[in-house]
């Protein structure tokens, strides 16, 4: 792509036809030197008129012209200015702040279990955030962190709270199988364009815990919880996306839809299913079995990120 010239920033600024009337009287200066020069080295033939140092070209002195060259200095010491902006726009940075070195986010996540464990989950839903923050000024390579938390199976049941005098009191049990997860990593990313790919591979540690809660059938708030089972484990991520440049916010902030996807690999992680308890009487504990097997999952993020500088 060409770099756009001082003169047409000038031609849309302050117009055609007054551009043209300088450019004529810059063309007309030139012939005005040429003539002065070939008049001094060129013999002059006898009947001849010496070569006028002047031309008609070179002087221009109506009103208009006189205007266009009273605001042609002017305009064209903002326009280096202006030029500079244009490219720096067309890159996605803000002219007056520079390019923004880190970028925070956050994404709604859908995490898609893989061979084995999709063998015991069906799916996970959950949130997840970003840090990344450029080692270059392009923001070709930088380091990146993410963190989320994902719900891969819940289960709701009322039943009464106990025994004797409490088998009148009903109560909500509410059993939950989620997934913790951090890494860092790595993270490369095209230079520019209004669309910038990236690519990324990190590592980390993913915690995967079932707990259940107790709550009245008439509050939201549970007054008991408890964590059933817990394992966790060393991870290793990697995949790719896209950031599209959104433009800024009213403080100037540049902002971008970011569109991903990231491969988690889990390895001999013991996990809690939708069967994995069971109630065999109310008056003992429940029984617990944990499944053991590799769980991993692809987690798809939709979301927002945000330039900081």
């Amino acid at each position: 792509m060409s770099r756009p010239s001082v003169m047409t920033g000038m031609r849309k600024v302050l117009g055609p036809e007054c551009v043209w009337e300088q450019e004529k009287r810059m063309f007309g200066r030139g012939m005005a030197v040429s003539a002065t020069i070939a008049s001094r080295i060129l013999p002059v033939h006898s009947g001849s008129k010496p070569m006028e140092s002047t031309s008609t070209m070179a002087t221009v002195g109506t009103p208009d012209a006189r205007a266009c060259a009273a605001a042609i200095p002017l305009v064209a010491a903002t326009l280096p200015g202006a030029v500079r902006a244009q490219v720096v726009e067309r890159r996605g940075q803000d002219p007056a702040a520079g390019p923004a070195t880190t970028w925070v986010g956050g994404a709604l996540t859908y995490g898609q279990p893989q061979r084995d464990f999709a063998n015991y989950v069906n799916a996970a839903f959950g949130v997840s955030g970003h840090l990344v923050h450029a080692l270059d000024r392009d923001g070709i390579v930088a380091f990146r962190a993410d963190a989320g938390f994902l719900v891969y199976g819940q289960t709701r049941n009322r039943q009464p709270l106990g025994g004797g005098a409490l088998g009148l009191i009903m109560a909500d049990v509410t059993t939950s199988n989620n997934i913790f997860f951090g890494t860092v990593g790595a993270q490369l990313m095209a230079p520019n364009g209004r669309l910038r790919p990236y690519a990324n591979a990190a590592i980390g540690f993913s915690y995967f815990s079932t707990q259940s809660s107790v709550e009245g059938t008439g509050s939201s708030q549970p007054f008991a919880n408890s964590e059933n089972f817990s394992d966790g484990g060393f991870t290793t991520t990697w995949g790719g996306g896209l950031y599209l440049p959104l433009g800024h916010t009213d403080a100037g902030t540049p902002f971008a839809l970011d569109l991903g996807v990231q491969s988690h690999a889990n390895r001999d992680i013991q996990y809690l299913t939708k069967n994995s308890i069971t109630i065999i009487d109310s008056s003992k504990p429940p029984v617990i079995t944990p499944v053991r097997s590799p769980a991993d999952f692809l987690a798809f993020r939709l979301g927002v990120t945000f330039g900081v500088r």
